[in-house]
């Protein structure tokens, strides 16, 4: 059997369900064996959103989406989805065609070093030189991708290996085994630590999404008075039942109700925490306070990141470990009068921000974030790209199942919110799918317009458009005064979004964005929502830190 019939099996056997790619001679043998079986092929219109589109799937399922490009520019064109995939623990596979053996090193067609360009972004880059490597190649590639701290794994395949027979085969796919609780005595010190807290906050990041971790902290709420702050990929993990612990969400600027929680806290338990969330310099300024790290992971040691106690073992058993001698911890009548104060101040955020009139032309980008939020079901998945419409996303808008509400955070990465849109679309039929990008990095993937067309998904985009790079422009005005090389150009989304087959919609006030949204809701197909936001206030209103309200 050819070796490229067994990239397709094994990717098979472990359960890979959508290869996202672009042909090219180098790697058309994959795709020819993809045309008897095997995952579906989702053709892209650029290999960056197919490494998007399959760390999306990545993520929502948990098993990866594949990647499947041809060797040269193919290659190195993913560089920027597998950084975004690695930093923001995705788990996905790049399959990477390369020129035949003969001509490696060779200054010819496409010959370069894959290995070599691939390897800085990626857990796991291999180059195969015999046919018989290609199974356990591919297996131990899926395999690293979904090792903690799961990301991105690459394989690079010559095109003669691919073209080449083998017997090899894996036999049964492998999974990664699974870790046990933290140790009994680790977990008894934590008892203790958190009972004679005075102010005990659990800070909850990205490991915590996964659905085994995530029930069991909804357990150890369900049984103790401990609030929770979520890190923007922790969003979710809070269900509707248990909304009395959550106070807020945390992330870039440290002016939240979380941040004023974390801040005084005398205990902060990490659970399933990655420094890359939110650096800890910006929320930890008492590096000697007592700190307990709950993970797969060991801690990542940083001057103001120093764990008193470190629980290392499986997320979920450890904390089902805490339960029982957790159950019926209660906070003194004054913490908790503190605690209500501050979500209190959670809803008082969202209904200034809502009522605020904009100070120019266009809407208030809250109210629009609010009024998404209004419209849509907890079954929504929302998919957010980067600009000042992610601060408002992260600020204001409250998901209640995890992997609900998709941030790139670690990378902050331009262009991802409709590609992650389409896997969503895909994974989730039947379930509302709303992406959300500003006017510049919607133009970033807008081409795959086309193929979330072609493939018949529905969808619905809003732009909150005001035609320049607003995140960095209020960023500059704050260290410079002024802002450079942010204006960007309108353009017609009507007319752009029916040449793809698309429906484009501009609308001129909140009643009209109300009806065009939520007709795009019911409707089959992708409608594109284009809504002039006023971003005058983002320069004051991220200058602002609040003072300090606990006594």
């Amino acid at each position: 059997m050819r070796s490229a019939q067994r990239v397709v099996d094994t990717l098979a056997a472990y359960g890979v369900r959508y290869i996202f790619g672009v042909p090219g001679a180098k790697i058309d043998a994959v795709f020819d064996a993809l045309a008897d079986g095997g995952p579906q092929l989702v053709v892209c219109r650029h290999e960056q959103n197919a490494a998007f589109m399959a760390a999306a799937v990545g993520r929502l399922t948990g098993t990866p989406g594949v990647a499947l490009v041809t060797s040269g520019p193919g290659t190195t064109n993913l560089a920027t989805g597998l950084i975004t995939a690695t930093t923001e623990q995705d788990p996905m596979v790049a399959i990477c065609g390369a020129v035949q053996r003969a001509d490696r090193l060779k200054r010819t067609h496409q010959s370069m070093d894959a290995v070599a360009a691939l390897k800085p972004f990626t857990k796991y880059t291999g180059e195969v030189n015999d046919p018989d490597n290609v199974p356990e190649a591919v297996a131990n590639a899926i395999r690293a991708a979904l090792t903690p701290p799961r990301g991105a794994a690459a394989v690079v395949l010559p095109a003669d290996v691919l073209a080449a027979t083998t017997s090899a085969a894996i036999a049964r796919p492998s999974p990664v085994p699974t870790l046990g609780p933290a140790p009994a005595d680790r977990i008894a010190q934590a008892v203790n630590l958190i009972r004679a807290a005075r102010r005990p906050v659990l800070f909850v990041g990205i490991r915590v999404g996964e659905p085994e971790p995530c029930a069991a902290l909804r357990e150890l709420l369900a049984v103790t008075d401990l609030p929770v702050v979520e890190t923007f990929q922790a969003a979710g993990v809070v269900s509707r039942d248990l909304e009395d612990h959550f106070v807020g969400r945390v992330g870039l600027f440290r002016n939240q109700p979380g941040d004023i929680l974390i801040s005084h806290a005398d205990v902060v338990v990490t659970v399933g925490f990655d420094p890359v969330e939110y650096d800890p310099r910006l929320w930890n300024w008492h590096p000697a306070r007592t700190l307990i790290h709950i993970d797969e992971m060991p801690a990542e040691i940083d001057n103001h990141y120093q764990p008193t106690l470190e629980l290392r073992g499986d997320i979920a058993a450890t904390l089902t470990a805490l339960v029982g001698p957790l159950t019926g911890s209660r906070l003194s009548d004054t913490v908790s009068a503190d605690i209500a104060t501050q979500r209190a101040a959670l809803r008082d955020i969202d209904e200034e921000a809502r009522s605020r009139p904009p100070a120019g032309a266009g809407l208030n980008p809250a109210a629009v974030v609010l009024k998404i939020r209004d419209l849509v079901d907890d079954d929504a998945t929302i998919t957010c790209d980067v600009g000042s419409h992610y601060i408002y996303l992260a600020r204001h808008f409250r998901v209640y199942q995890p992997r609900r509400l998709l941030f790139s955070d670690g990378q902050q990465t331009l262009g991802v919110a409709l590609p992650s849109a389409i896997a969503a679309a895909m994974v989730r039929p039947g379930t509302p799918v709303v992406s959300v990008s500003g006017d510049g990095g919607f133009l970033f993937s807008a081409q795959e317009l086309e193929t979330a067309t072609r493939l018949g998904l529905s969808f619905t985009h809003v732009i909150m458009r005001d035609n320049t790079y607003n995140m960095v422009a209020f960023q500059e005005e704050l260290k410079y005064g002024r802002a450079s090389g942010v204006q960007l150009g309108d353009y017609d989304i009507a007319h752009f979004a029916a040449a793809f087959g698309a429906t484009g919609i501009r609308v001129g006030d909140m009643a009209e964005f109300e009806d065009a949204f939520t007709r795009s809701l019911t409707e089959p197909g992708v409608t594109i929502v284009d809504v002039l936001v006023d971003y005058s206030r983002n320069t004051a209103l991220f200058a602002e830190l609040h003072d300090d309200v606990f006594e």
